[in-house]
């Protein structure tokens, strides 16, 4: 009996102590004494205005000024504790202060290893991704934007760099939040990430930017290289193997209907086309241009990386560098569109599933294409086959 009353007390004690640390967390948070972050980590009330961050939940009863409050308190608290060298204070990469973020142009292929690219460069604290903003132009489902399209695309990619997404709701019901991991945990119960209001004020806060566009070519982006608005703004053309892409897409139903989806001719056209620009774009924006090939960026991703990000004038801090050993080093979650598997055993995994035929059909329609990105013909099936051909080769961009 004795023993339970002993029970019964510890109990009781326990209940008492949490319902004390939270009466005293309210008062505590009431009277403005929430502290940004840890001050070891450099911030200080002369590197940021705290008035700014503090998160005030007596001045409004507003759910997306909470909201937007705990997000701005929450990005400067990542941004400092993972001690980001960037080459501005940290006010001056904030739109919603007037700076600028640190902007990546991601221009790519369907199909070509564009997730775990943004996924890498997303790791960074402080990181908001816009995923295929193009997805109205021609349906949902098209691989390159006609010519005639292209000004109304460049507009348009710019106006959602500066998170201005008024009358954009089309984009935001179909993208929502699903490749935007921040949003995740502020959208998953309800539709605000739909309205445009709010996500132009939520993008806002963030001082690094990325975005993805499988549907323009890299020739069209000249004009947003050429903005003083954008003078930060780096930009990564991302190739993969056009056998590899070919036989990613080859099973995939909406793919049939467009040529440029799965015609070898026209992929490797494209192909020829970024190369083409982008040894002219180097030459009229050194240092705002640079190629990755997917296969590099598998097989070496720590060294790869760190030459990618310098070259985007990011950071590689230790949440990318997790990410990366994470995604490279494990067999969990396979299906086609995870970003977990073990690289190198994935990697060339078409030269075991494709027919040498459509290989030669490949090779034969893709003949300047493969030659300028490094990519080496398989000249028979024992030789597709063979564990000693390696596909990959070097490459110039000059």
């Amino acid at each position: 009996m004795f023993y339970r009353v002993k029970v019964y007390k510890k109990i009781v004690a326990f209940w008492l102590s949490v319902i004390l640390v939270f009466i005293a967390g309210s008062h505590y948070i009431s009277k403005k004494k929430i502290r940004p972050v840890n001050e070891s980590h450099g911030m200080s009330p002369q590197n940021l205005k705290i008035d700014d961050i503090y998160y005030h939940p007596e001045e409004s009863d507003d759910n997306t000024e909470k909201v937007i409050s705990m997000q701005r308190l929450e990005i400067a608290s990542e941004y400092y504790k993972s001690n980001l060298k960037a080459r501005s204070e940290f006010e001056d990469l904030l739109l919603e202060k007037g700076g600028e973020p640190v902007r990546s142009l991601i221009i790519t292929g369907y199909r070509s290893g564009s997730k775990f690219l943004s996924f890498i460069l997303s790791a960074v604290p402080g990181n908001f991704h816009f995923n295929e903003p193009l997805m109205q132009f021609k349906g949902t489902v098209t691989i390159q934007i006609p010519p005639t399209q292209a000004n109304d695309a460049v507009t348009t990619l710019k106006s959602i760099f500066k998170c201005e997404v008024k009358g954009m709701e089309h984009y935001l019901h179909a993208v929502k939040y699903k490749r935007n991991p921040i949003l995740t945990d502020h959208c998953n119960s309800s539709r605000l990430c739909e309205d445009a209001q709010y996500t132009s004020r939520f993008c806002k806060l963030f001082p690094f930017q990325n975005m993805k566009v499988t549907r323009l070519r890299l020739r069209y982006i000249e004009d947003i290289l050429q903005d003083k608005d954008f003078s930060k703004l780096r930009a990564v053309l991302l190739v993969r193997d056009p056998r590899a892409v070919l036989r990613s897409r080859r099973p995939l139903p909406w793919c049939r209907p467009y040529r440029d989806c799965w015609d070898p001719a026209l992929v490797c056209r494209a192909m020829v086309s970024d190369h083409r620009a982008l040894v002219s774009l180097q030459d009229k924006f050194p240092n705002r241009l640079t190629a990755v090939r997917f296969e590099d960026l598998a097989l070496n991703s720590s060294s790869e990386a760190k030459r990618l990000f310098h070259a985007l004038g990011r950071p590689l801090g230790a949440a990318v560098q997790e990410f990366l050993r994470a995604h490279t080093n494990s067999s969990r979650d396979l299906s086609p569109y995870s970003t977990f598997r073990v690289s190198r055993d994935v990697l060339f995994k078409w030269k075991e599933e494709l027919d040498y035929k459509f290989v030669s059909q490949i090779q034969e329609s893709c003949v300047e294409a493969m030659q300028l990105w490094g990519y080496r013909r398989a000249h028979s099936l024992q030789h597709l086959r063979s564990s000693h051909f390696m596909p990959l080769g070097a490459y110039s961009l000059h």
